[in-house]
Parts: C-alpha cells; sequence; structure tokens
C-alpha cells in the first residue's frame, strides 16, 4: 500500500462503496450507485480513486481452500533476532508459491505463515525446503486446519 492511502481520507460514501464492493466486486458500478444513492459518474470516479491510492489493492476472485488442499498456519521462531535474517526469510516467503499470508509478529514467535498445500507430504517436502534449511530458523510449529469456522477477506470500514 503506498503512502497516499495510509493518509487519505474516507467519507461514509467511500466507506459505503468499500463495503459493497469487498461484499461482491463484481456488482456494477450503476447497482454501487443506486445503493449509496450517488450517480454512476461519480462512484466510478471514487473507485478509481480508491484503487490509484492503493486502498483498494486488487480485485480477485476466492477460492474454496478446502476443496483444493490443505492449509497450514507455522509459526516461525528464530534462533537470534537479527533483522537481516527477518529480511531475507520475508524475501523468501513473498517468492513462494504456497504461502499466502507472512506476517512478522510481537511474542514468543517471530513469524507467522499461512501456507497451502496439496497434501501433507507436499507440505513436509516445501517445509523440508524453505523452512528447516533455514540456519537462522530455531524451530517451526504447524497447524493444520481441519475446517474454517470464519473467514473473511473485508476489513471494517
Amino acid at each position: 500500500m503506498n503512502d497516499q492511502a495510509h493518509s487519505m481520507e474516507l467519507d461514509d460514501f467511500d466507506r459505503k462503496i468499500l463495503r459493497l464492493v469487498q461484499a461482491d466486486n463484481r456488482r456494477t458500478n450503476t447497482d454501487i450507485a443506486e445503493a449509496v444513492h450517488l450517480s454512476e459518474p461519480s462512484v466510478r470516479r471514487r473507485l478509481d480513486r480508491l484503487r490509484k491510492a492503493g486502498v483498494i489493492r486488487a480485485d480477485v476472485a476466492l477460492l474454496d481452500r478446502a476443496r483444493l488442499g490443505v492449509t497450514l498456519i507455522v509459526t516461525i521462531t528464530f534462533k537470534d533476532d537479527s533483522p537481516e535474517a527477518y529480511r531475507a526469510f520475508g524475501a523468501r516467503m513473498q517468492t513462494e508459491d504456497c504461502v499466502s499470508a507472512c506476517y512478522s509478529v510481537a511474542g514468543p514467535a517471530d513469524f507467522i505463515v499461512i501456507a497451502h498445500a496439496a497434501s501433507p507430504a507436499e507440505f513436509e517436502r516445501w517445509a523440508h525446503e524453505a523452512i528447516m534449511s533455514d540456519p537462522a530458523i530455531r524451530r517451526y510449529d504447524t497447524a493444520v486446519v481441519y475446517s474454517t469456522v470464519k473467514y473473511e477477506t473485508a476489513i471494517p470500514v
């Protein structure tokens, strides 16, 4: 997200539009305009501005993870706190196809990684290559997701 998005003022119309497109980004500008009581050109301009500012990062399709393999939540703990090791790990996670999210966190773990694999064996292979081979990592723990109780991509606005 660019710096403009952090300082961008959102009014009530922007917030209403963002709630609608987070629920269904395939809604037409005309449909959104009717729902928020603005003109279609005004909605289009606002959406363009929100995308340009980085508030809306992408328009994507959300897939059902449970139908496509197994989701794993991995906590990573480093041996020593080193900015270089953190940067290298973060850069490597950005290139890993099976990683859908990687968070640098406070607390007992240093990173939390959300990974997805076709099977537990595929995850094990990846973990050996991407995690266990990293000498900076002291430990990793994995939680296998059995079912999803709640998963939302929407951010309250």
